[in-house]
């Protein structure tokens, strides 16, 4: 019997904007709300019904595999866990750090390629 591992991952898409203001006021318009950070920052977290996006004025990092759109995870589970999973599956885990806003972190990738980036989150 094969037992089922829920990391219980929750997606949070961040976004590389140019303009905060003009981004935070589009998403305004389609019912978002700031909960986190606001436009003195260099990034905001909102809510828009039951999905939160990120927005951040800095553009993509491409030497890391950055693009204009990250998707980003929260995960329930251990990130040591998740990475022992992951790896015992043949998913090399990239990258395993620490990033000021979001905690620590796993960096890994898609067999297509596309680096999903998975930081803690706390249960609730």
């Amino acid at each position: 019997m094969t037992t089922r591992t829920d990391p219980g991952l929750l997606l949070r898409p961040m976004l590389h904007v140019d303009d905060l203001a003009a981004s935070i006021a589009f998403y305004r318009l389609l019912g978002g709300e700031i909960i986190h950070g606001g436009e003195e920052s260099d990034w905001v977290l909102m809510q828009l019904g039951t999905v939160q996006i990120g927005l951040l004025v800095r553009p993509p990092d491409r030497d890391r595999g950055e693009d204009t759109v990250e998707l980003t995870f929260d995960a329930s589970m251990p990130l040591s866990e998740l990475e022992s999973h992951l790896h015992r599956a043949g998913f090399p885990v990239d990258d395993v750090g620490h990033d000021r806003d979001y905690g620590d972190q796993l960096h890994v990738r898609t067999p297509e390629g596309l680096l999903l980036k998975i930081s803690r989150r706390e249960p609730a």
